[in-house]
């Protein structure tokens, strides 16, 4: 508008200055100035019209402006105003008054109208105050403020913006603005401030550590907790740097640097969806430690990595528990496999259930399968039936809370029908509230302990008997202050130590003397430990005035003052001599257990050598046999082969003594008249006896007799005899005497134990030097002697034990140094021998021809086998192979009638031959002999199918005999 006025005012001001000008020239100059007028009037009109577009221009552009301008604030999300300062006209938007929550008709009067009804939140308006006034003071050239109003009970935060116009002279002519509602933004702020300060809390007190890396610019984040994981070191304060500044902290193990590298790669390059990864990092300190690293980075439009961010947790502690649970169950599997003991574990949850491969072993089991459900185990598992009950109630008692533990031992049963004992033990695991989660724990076998156990039960309740029975007495002495005063004994104790009633003075020296001068020491020593710690436990020795000796047992607690001085002894005293007793009596049996297993050794060893010396023995007796058939009567031939066969006879006799002591003999069982063996042992013996010794005999058994060998019974009287005779080597008495004797009470003896019955006793006794205690218990060793060299062999009292062990005996002996030896042999009573006289032997059995096939490694023995059937008849095939016998009775089974093989052959052996000759031919008679018939030879040979079987040397007569045995079946038939 005022340009326009401008615009007008010019021309007409021109056009006055033509006027003043024209009058002043006056006439002449009227005409030029009329025309001048004219065109100035021409040029004013033009103007006019000019002007008059511009206005109509310039009113039609405000107009648009304004309409512009009103339509913009209308659209605005801000709201305006504007206050000019001469006129203090305001003028509020129509948003400005939405946004103060006025009604749209509102009118300010003017501007502290305005201010008065501004909502200003009360906390900000000193605020508001403020900034207004600092601005229009001209301290900011742009107000700019942010501050809360309230709209009814709603706050809201505003955004105000705008600026003062001044004059000349700095005065503020207008000021104008805007105002925007802020408040979702600052919703959003505060929720992000919010959110960032969590963040913050959580990466300051999270355990894993965060990082974050721009890989545009290498710069990169790492919280504190990040630094101390990753690099051992704690945060400075700045915990963005460079990549290259963290590198000269940041250490990856060797063994674990190229595995982090190709993990960064391949995801940094797409090949994997997250970065994770497990390695070692080396600290400040220089040691390393396991850390864990998940990551993931953003990629721009084109697919590049430009961020990359994750954690970083330390599982130091999980991977060294890791490796020490790894070595711990390495450690639990050896311990398992090495145990004796079983592993069994049941969660209770699953119902499933792991026996190891020993557990299912003790349990009865085949080892298979370790994991099942209970349910199966229980039904592959037997039990005792009177176990099952007390094992499933201990189990769920122990389950279910009631029972404090669970610990049983129970039966179960095996492949074989028989029973183990077991002990199970268990742990159980639960939750917080105490529901049982798991059960495991071990089981033994117990089975062995338990047979032990049993079979001392019964010693046990003996010993406990003889406790009750030695009535067990109390005792409570209080110790008087005086030195030497111990208190009385009452008059039961008087009786244990053997004291008459109230002998007793109470003074510890008496007391003392009542104690066994060498158990003393000890009952000292107790004594000494009881005043340590107040435990009384004592045994010792009483000798009562009969001369009996007693053991007590004293056991109690000492108490003491409160100076610590002994003041009283109480407890029990027990009689414990009977257990001494058995004690001593166990050790005597163990005695003779260690001696009977020192025999049985030697024995063995015997009893191979005694083979070998009957198959040499057969050769020499069977061809001298042989010989002797074709030597003339009275000729020198005669006299050599006699005293050939004497002489294998004499060996023939050896091999028997060893092979009786070895019970490696097999002898016929019969009832042997002992009396009559004995008297006639006797009269042999006493024809060749050295001068100054003379034997005594009392027989009295009568027909008393024993079942076994008349020849075990005759090497018994021999053996005795002879060491009786060898311990008088100056001379004196030998007593022989044999009565019948009946034992109501079973008694252990020096060797063997000699149960209730009768028996036929065999006492021989000698007035010679006697046994020193020393070397007592190895007389009957095997080969043990104290005799000169050439004197004796050592075996003849082993060979009397192996005899007498063999037919159920036992053995007495009675000594003393310088008073002579008494053996006491027990023969168990058979009844009565029948009296009658020796037949006449018959002639030998012959055959008709008969084929047998003869089997022996020993070519000699083969050779005399087949010479000696063809001298009876009988048409032998010999062999000195088992395989190529077997190879021919396979060829040609029916050609034979019947088989006689040795028992120890390289290759198969005679009960293995037997067993493949019965399987190809069923019922062919079969004849086994063998120089050695101990331990399990003839069962062995019997069960594989053997008729009968006979011990080397064989004469003719014996293998004729033993033939014709086999053979009488098939001619009957």
């Amino acid at each position: 508008m005022t340009a326009a006025i401008a615009s007008f005012l010019y021309p007409m001001g021109l056009l006055l200055a033509c006027i003043v000008a024209a009058a002043w020239l006056g006439g002449a100059g009227r005409r030029r100035a009329e025309a001048a007028l004219r065109q100035s009037e021409q040029k004013l009109r033009e103007a006019r019209n000019e002007l008059d577009t511009k206005v109509a221009e310039r009113t039609a552009a405000l107009r648009y402006s304004e309409e512009r301008y009103a339509l913009a604030t209308a659209a605005s999300a801000e709201g305006f105003w504007d206050w000019v300062v001469a006129t203090d006209d305001v003028y509020v938007s129509p948003r400005l008054l939405e946004i103060y929550g006025f009604p749209p008709d509102t009118v300010f009067a003017n501007r502290d109208d305005s201010l008065a009804r501004f909502p200003v939140h009360p906390e900000d308006r000193p605020q508001w105050q403020d900034a207004v006034a600092a601005h229009f003071a001209g301290k900011t050239a742009r107000f700019d403020e942010e501050l809360r109003i309230l709209r009814g009970d709603e706050t809201r935060w505003l955004h105000v913006t705008g600026v003062a116009i001044r004059n000349d002279t700095g005065e503020v002519v207008r000021w104008t603005g805007a105002v925007k509602d802020v408040t979702a933004r600052k919703l959003v702020e505060e929720a992000l401030r919010v959110s960032e300060e969590r963040f913050a809390l959580a990466v300051l007190g999270a355990e894993d550590g965060i990082w974050d890396r721009d890989l545009t610019t290498g710069m990169h984040y790492l919280s504190p907790r990040a630094q101390v994981i990753s690099m051992g070191r704690p945060s400075d304060g700045v915990d963005v740097r460079h990549k290259s500044e963290w590198a000269q902290w940041f250490h990856v193990h060797p063994d674990d640097a190229a595995r982090r590298d190709a993990a960064t790669r391949d995801h940094l390059e797409g090949r994997t969806p997250r970065y994770e990864g497990e390695w070692r990092v080396r600290h400040q300190d220089g040691s390393y430690h396991w850390i864990q690293v998940r990551g993931i980075c953003t990629r721009d439009a084109l697919g590049r990595a430009v961020r990359f961010a994750g954690s970083t947790t330390d599982i130091d502690a999980r991977k060294r528990s890791e490796e020490a649970l790894r070595i711990s169950e390495e450690r639990f599997a050896l311990a398992v496999t090495a145990s004796t003991d079983g592993i069994w574990d049941w969660d209770i949850t699953t119902d499933a259930m792991f026996l190891s491969e020993r557990a299912q072993h003790i349990c009865g089991l085949k080892p298979g399968k370790t994991t099942r459900s209970r349910a199966e185990w229980g039904s592959m598992v037997e039990l005792h039936r009177d176990d099952v009950e007390a094992q499933r109630k201990a189990c769920d008692d122990y389950v279910a809370g009631i029972a404090p533990s669970y610990d049983g031992e129970w039966r179960v049963r095996l492949a074989d029908g028989s029973y183990r004992w077991i002990r199970n033990r268990g742990l159980c695991v639960r939750d917080p509230v105490g529901q049982p989660m798991r059960l495991a724990g071990a089981v033994s076998d117990i089975d062995a302990r338990k047979r032990i156990e049993e079979e001392l039960r019964s010693r046990q309740e003996m010993l406990e008997l003889a406790q009750k029975a030695a009535h067990a007495v109390a005792f409570d002495w209080q110790l008087d202050a005086r030195e030497g005063e111990c208190g009385r004994l009452s008059p039961e104790l008087e009786a244990l130590f053997g004291l008459t009633a109230s002998s007793y003075d109470g003074n510890f020296r008496s007391w003392q003397d009542l104690v066994h001068p060498e158990d003393w020491p000890s009952v000292r020593d107790e004594l000494r430990r009881a005043n340590e710690t107040g435990n009384v436990a004592a045994e010792y020795r009483v000798v009562h005035h009969s001369g009996v000796v007693r053991w007590l047992q004293a056991k109690g607690k000492m108490l003491f003052d409160t100076g610590g001085k002994p003041v009283r002894m109480t407890g029990f005293m027990l009689d414990v001599t009977d257990r001494h007793e058995a004690e001593d009596e166990l050790r005597s049996l163990e005695k003779q257990l260690r001696q009977a297993q020192r025999l049985e050794a030697m024995g063995t060893l015997a009893g191979g050598i005694a083979h070998d010396f009957n198959n040499i023995l057969g050769a020499i007796l069977g061809y001298g046999e042989m010989a002797l058939r074709d030597a003339p009567e009275g000729s020198r031939l005669r006299r050599d082969l006699d005293s050939i066969t004497a002489a294998g006879e004499r060996g023939r006799a050896l091999v028997e003594r060893i092979l009786a002591f070895s019970r490696s003999g097999v002898s016929e069982r019969v009832a042997v008249h002992v009396e009559k063996i004995v008297r006639e042992s006797i009269d042999l013996l006493t024809a060749n006896l050295p001068s100054g010794i003379t034997v005594k005999a009392e027989l009295r058994a009568g027909r008393a007799a024993m079942r076994g060998d008349p020849t075990q019974v005759h090497q018994v009287v021999m053996n005795l005899v002879t060491n009786g005779v060898q311990a008088m080597a100056p001379g004196g008495l030998l007593r022989v005497s044999l009565n019948k004797v009946t034992l109501d009470s079973p008694r252990i003896a020096t060797t063997g134990t000699v149960a209730v019955g009768d028996y036929i006793q065999l006492k021989v006794a000698d007035s010679g030097s006697g046994i020193p205690a020393g070397i007592l218990d190895r007389i009957f060793d095997p080969f043990f002697t104290t005799k000169e060299v050439g004197v004796g062999t050592g075996l003849g009292l082993s060979l009397v034990h192996g005899i007498v062990t063999e037919v159920g005996g036992a053995i007495d002996v009675e000594t003393a140094p310088g008073a002579g030896s008494v053996f006491t042999v027990y023969l168990p009573r058979a009844g009565d021998a029948d009296e009658g006289k020796d037949d006449e032997k018959p002639n030998l059995p012959h055959g008709d021809g008969q084929r047998v096939l003869v089997v022996d490694d020993e070519e000699p023995l083969v050779r005399l086998a087949t010479e000696t059937l063809e001298a009876l008849g009988y048409a032998p095939a010999g062999f000195t192979s088992s395989t190529a016998a077997l190879a021919a009775f396979r060829a040609n089974p029916k050609t034979f009638d019947a088989v006689i093989t040795d028992e120890r052959m390289p290759g198969l052996s005679g009960s293995a031959l037997i067993r493949e000759v019965r399987g190809i031919r069923r019922k062919i008679p079969i004849l086994l002999v063998s120089g050695y018939l101990g331990g399990t030879v003839a069962d062995r040979a019997y069960n594989a199918g053997a008729d009968e079987v006979l011990k080397k040397p064989l004469s003719a007569r014996d293998l004729a005999n033993g033939l014709a045995r086999v053979l009488q079946p098939v001619k009957t038939a």
